[in-house]
């Protein structure tokens, strides 16, 4: 079969996100026979990057002090000829990084967009869209993992058409499925009262997440008389605001943050109904996840958010910033049971069917395959 395809992985951080999720992910099940993963962590570590490591693969920390440490980012170019790489995937946007990616000399470099798209009402810094415009052409291959993110890349990044490879993001149905919990001990874990409905979110608190506006749907149900506890899962630079906001809207009672948490499927079993409040995604694993637990979810019709749900079917869909809208459907999942366990096996059936995290490592592997044959040819 010949010598191994060797792949460096650059991601930005070692902490819980799509894109570390992904590679996480990835690392654990590709063809290890046919090749072999390096990863590099642009700045700090974390979970992820450490949970990388101890499945067997090295993990390079850069420890970049921040996007301009321009000395510790240079470390990547030796990275790439030290070890050979035939193929730099680049997980991320830092202008920087990417500079270096080229540089490198590596054979073949492709880059993966998690972040936002052109519709998200949280717009990309123009200095990043500026710096992609100018270094899409030295990059042979962009996935998107959604049709969102390829007309993100045609319109805001400017990337020709040819180079773009639609793969969506997918998840390990089968294991997600199969995690169990006693649900009476997690409850009493978390000081859960029995019998309380429970409304979920999983996403970094930011921006683009937009949780203020989860919240003042939940202030409305709250004002309507509707009985939930809102957990909200998962940390980030707004963590504090959104307490003080908890506060304000008098909310502390119905709203308890989790933090980051590594146990996200188990906390899913003892979810009702799955909200998801974000302006936009590349393709959100969170809701795919959610969709493995069987879950119904309310979300808004944003980009990389509607290609996953179908309305009326998996999920509600609500226009985005309607939080009138947002809480009348949560009303109506947690008032029927029945409609919530149906949507639920919708959302199960469409995830297995077409996210499956093995389709999504197929695709990637023939990728990196067509492009170590066109480095031959």
């Amino acid at each position: 079969m010949g010598e191994k395809i060797k792949i460096l992985s650059v991601l930005p951080l070692g902490k819980v996100g799509g894109a570390e999720k992904a590679v996480l992910s990835f690392c654990r099940n590709y063809n290890k026979n046919r090749f072999e993963i390096i990863v590099c962590i642009l700045f700090s570590g974390g979970s992820v990057s450490d949970e990388i490591a101890a499945s067997g693969h090295k993990v390079i920390m850069l420890n970049m002090k921040n996007g301009f440490d321009f000395f510790k980012a240079l470390r990547l170019i030796n990275i790439v000829r030290k070890h050979e790489i035939d193929i730099v995937h680049y997980h991320g946007r830092n202008p920087l990084g990417k500079l270096c990616s080229i540089l490198s000399g590596s054979p073949a470099i492709i880059q993966t967009d998690h972040g936002t798209t052109i519709g998200s009402p949280v717009k990309r810094k123009k200095r990043v869209v500026l710096s992609s415009r100018l270094l899409s052409p030295f990059f042979d291959r962009f996935i998107a993992v959604s049709e969102g993110m390829k007309r993100s890349l045609l319109l805001r990044e400017k990337v020709p058409e040819k180079k773009i490879t639609v793969i969506y993001n997918g998840v390990d149905t089968e294991t997600i499925s199969n995690v169990s919990c006693d649900k009476v001990k997690l409850k009493e874990s978390l000081g859960i009262p029995s019998g309380i409905p429970i409304l979920g979110m999983v996403g970094r608190l930011a921006a683009e997440k937009q949780h203020h506006l989860l919240f003042d749907s939940l202030s409305l149900l709250k004002e309507e008389g509707v009985d939930f506890l809102a957990l909200i899962i998962g940390d980030g630079p707004q963590k504090d605001a959104l307490e003080a906001l908890i506060e304000k809207l008098n909310l502390k009672d119905r709203v308890r943050f989790l933090g980051e948490r590594n146990d996200v499927p188990s906390l899913l079993e003892i979810v009702d109904v799955f909200v998801f409040s974000s302006a936009g995604e590349a393709f959100s694993l969170t809701l795919l996840e959610a969709m493995a637990k069987a879950k119904p979810i309310v979300a808004f019709d944003v980009d990389g958010i509607n290609e996953a749900i179908v309305s009326n079917h998996t999920g509600f869909l609500v226009p985005f910033g309607d939080t009138g809208e947002f809480a009348k459907k949560i009303e109506l999942l947690l008032h029927s049971p029945d409609l919530a366990k149906r949507m639920g096996q919708n959302a199960y059936e469409r995830v297995t069917t077409m996210f499956n995290l093995k389709g999504t490592i197929r695709k990637t592997e023939e990728l990196y395959e067509s492009l170590v044959q066109n480095i031959k040819t």
